[in-house]
């Protein structure tokens, strides 16, 4: 890559990852035309996913969750995020020791979340700015009900990804720029090129094919960083002695095979206790293997996903 392009290039990694939290949404929209079979096919082959339509999200069972919690989420869908909050009330209740760890904002602001919570507890604005949550991004307040939720309940928040300057380095320079507590969780972690592939794909799909070739082993790297990331907050807090953790996320991170569950039982979480949900709309297709279970809510009305790539 010549460096005027590697600088356009890098330009663009904000809008990228921008992008890439809205990715199964870009992806759903391109393969609409083919998630109905799909669907039917991962329903046949998956019996512990529910990919059944409806027309609200499907009330969780009454069940004793595991200790790692996946809630995935298209972050587009206003419906997802207030399932998930009424989610998040039932988990905290029933374990209050549980420790809520969000993609939106970085672990680094940890302590200046916990700092702005005491100084002014319930107040979710002040967490928001004490957590550098980028408001335009994140298209606040969607996410409103969920931090309204945890913080209402008094259940410890954390950050679960890394600083975005952090991401820009690891895309240009790879292992180089990686944190080092990262970068030993990744060495753990088995990882196949089939994986590899399945994980570039994905990328490139959730960019509405618009990605430069040049670009992709760079996102792979920041994609896979950010998972790391988040599964080292979730062990963190366990560590600390949380008795539940709960990850809000896309659901791109939440995937069993590619995601955040692959660094969770690289450093020795048993399989049985992670339970990884995806939070989808009717029609769309979930990778088979990708997900315990699938809940599902309408599409909002959305502009098309592709078009900010094709100005």
């Amino acid at each position: 890559m010549n460096i005027a392009f590697r600088s356009a290039a890098l330009s663009l990694v904000p809008l990228l990852l921008a992008a890439c939290a809205s990715s199964t949404t870009a992806t759903a929209t391109a393969r609409s035309a083919a998630s109905a079979s799909a669907s039917a096919s991962a329903s046949a082959s998956a019996a512990s996913v529910d990919l059944r339509s409806a027309p609200t999200v499907s009330a969780p069972a009454a069940r004793s969750e595991p200790p790692f919690v996946l809630l995935g989420e298209l972050h587009d869908n206003p419906d997802h995020h207030r399932a998930r909050a009424e989610q998040l009330r039932r988990l905290i209740a029933q374990e209050p020791r549980t420790v809520v760890v969000f993609e939106q904002f970085s672990r680094s602001e940890d302590a200046a979340v916990a700092r702005a919570r005491q100084a002014a507890p319930g107040d979710v604005n002040a967490v928001i700015d004490a957590a550098k949550l980028d408001r335009k991004s994140w298209r606040w307040p969607l996410h409103q009900p969920l931090f309204e939720a945890v913080l209402q309940s008094g259940a410890e928040v954390r950050g679960g990804n890394i600083d975005r300057d952090q991401v820009r380095r690891i895309v240009r320079e790879g292992d180089a720029a990686w944190p080092a507590d990262l970068l030993a969780l990744r060495e753990r972690t088995a990882w196949s090129g089939a994986q590899q592939d399945a994980l570039r794909q994905d990328i490139q799909d959730g960019h509405c094919g618009a990605m430069p070739e040049a670009m992709l082993p760079g996102m792979v790297q920041a994609q896979r960083a950010r998972d790391a990331a988040m599964a080292r907050a979730m062990l963190d807090a366990r560590e600390a002695g949380a008795k539940r953790v709960v990850l809000i996320a896309g659901n791109g991170h939440v995937r069993r095979d590619l995601a955040v569950p692959v660094y969770l039982q690289a450093a020795g979480v048993p399989s049985t206790d992670i339970d990884a949900i995806a939070y989808l709309e009717p029609g769309s297709a979930a990778p088979a293997g990708g997900y315990d279970r699938v809940e599902r809510a309408p599409a909002p009305s959305r502009e098309d996903p592709c078009a900010q790539f094709k100005r």
